[in-house]
């Protein structure tokens, strides 16, 4: 029997501390439209550090711009444990989906 895994759904800002440590998909919206499909070895750690940061409690501090801090952030991922599945997965919704800041979109601020 397989069992797989469906996707997860977080506040990046404030569920951060419950990802696992674990390879993922991920994908970022900012109040609800998709702006980046990546994918990690290790979802968790690639969350803990400063690339999401809150900046004077005025903006929302990204790897691709300074965003109001009234700007909802979502995570959704999925988890895998097959080797090399969760980066496959990224670049065929990356293909499909064609987010906003992945590397064909680079540049483009969000209105």
């Amino acid at each position: 029997m397989v069992v797989k895994m469906a996707w997860q759904s977080i506040n990046l800002m404030e569920q951060r501390n419950k990802l696992p440590n674990a390879p993922a998909t991920y994908v970022i919206y900012f109040d609800g439209d998709m702006v980046y499909i990546g994918s990690s070895k290790d979802i968790r750690n690639r969350f803990s550090g400063h690339a999401f940061r809150y900046n004077y409690g005025k903006e929302i501090i990204t790897p691709w711009q300074e965003i109001p801090n009234t700007v909802a952030i979502t995570l959704k991922y999925k988890t895998t444990k097959k080797i090399g599945e969760w980066s496959m997965r990224e670049i065929r919704l990356i293909y499909r989906l064609k987010p906003l800041f992945n590397s064909h979109h680079k540049g483009r601020a969000i209105k």
